[in-house]
């Protein structure tokens, strides 16, 4: 049982209005990724009222304005259970200041409580700056608390895209060091993420177990999770050996502990199919989206 959860993350899609080099999720801008359904939605959230701990969730993505109808009704579903609801975009959306003042006129109305805004070096590749200032000068006169979410190179995990286009890049260590996870409270976390498949994911592509989401948090046991374990005694490190027991080739650097801890999984997920997915957080679109 995880008594420590208060926030649950709404991966409300894997799509994206951009590509990021550094996205640890793979947000595509490509046919086949997938989304939540207002039912879905639905479905989900009644799980996180029965969870009894969760009061805040969150809209996010990919872009989950791509989906804005869903957005809306995730808010207000939100609203009407009780939930405080936030949600984060990049402003790809914005056309104008009128038209973003609208939009945030709903959102507020909706039941939104803050909004944070995603834009860096990655980011302005695809989405230009000034859509970013727009958006943050409207919040601010709607009153809405909003934040500008601007990374580094510093700050970048080295999973997902970012493991195959930034870590070539990067000085490595070898991966007997990596041994902590320097991000995540896997064994009492107080946020987790959760998609349309009804994953929920203590760190993206690493999931609580099957069932619903509810059922898979009542069981969560740290102690016999085959991957948690792993990582909470001896970190990476301890997973890549696990790994390299069943045929995983270790090379001799690795960026960051999220480097070492993907390539891990991400060799491992034939032997852990619900545990370690969906397939959009290892880069590739699964084509069968399994319903709620």
């Amino acid at each position: 049982m995880i008594s420590s959860l208060t926030g649950i993350h709404f991966l409300i899609t894997y799509g994206c209005s951009a590509e990021c080099d550094h996205c640890f999720i793979w947000g595509s801008r490509k046919e086949g990724r997938g989304s939540m359904t207002a039912d879905q939605v639905d479905y989900l959230l009644d799980q996180v009222v029965a969870m009894k701990t969760v009061t805040s969730v969150c809209a996010e993505g990919g872009e989950s304005f791509t989906q804005y109808d869903v957005v809306m009704h995730f808010l207000r579903r939100a609203k009407a259970l009780g939930l405080s609801a936030s949600a984060l975009t990049n402003a790809s959306w914005v056309e104008s200041r009128e038209q973003a003042a609208a939009r945030i006129a709903e959102l507020v109305d909706a039941g939104l409580s803050s909004l944070g805004i995603s834009t860096d070096e990655w980011h302005r590749q695809f989405v230009p700056v000034e859509k970013v200032e727009t958006l943050l000068q409207v919040c601010e006169a709607a009153s809405l608390s909003a934040s500008r979410m601007e990374g580094t190179i510093e700050g970048v995990m080295f999973r997902g895209r970012a493991a195959e286009k930034l870590a070539p890049q990067r000085n490595t260590q070898p991966p007997e060091k990596l041994s902590v996870c320097p991000y995540e409270k896997l064994g009492a976390p107080a946020r987790v993420h959760l998609d349309c498949y009804g994953r929920l994911h203590l760190c993206q592509g690493l999931n609580v177990g099957a069932g619903g989401p509810a059922e898979a948090v009542a069981a969560f046991d740290p102690a016999t999770h085959p991957i948690v374990k792993l990582l909470l005694n001896g970190g990476p490190y301890a997973l890549a050996c696990f790994a390299a027991e069943r045929g995983f080739q270790m090379t001799a650097g690795y960026v960051d502990a999220c480097h070492l801890c993907y390539r891990a999984r991400e060799f491992l997920r034939p032997c852990f199919p619900e545990l370690l997915g969906p397939e959009e957080m290892y880069g590739s679109p699964n084509k069968r989206l399994e319903k709620l």
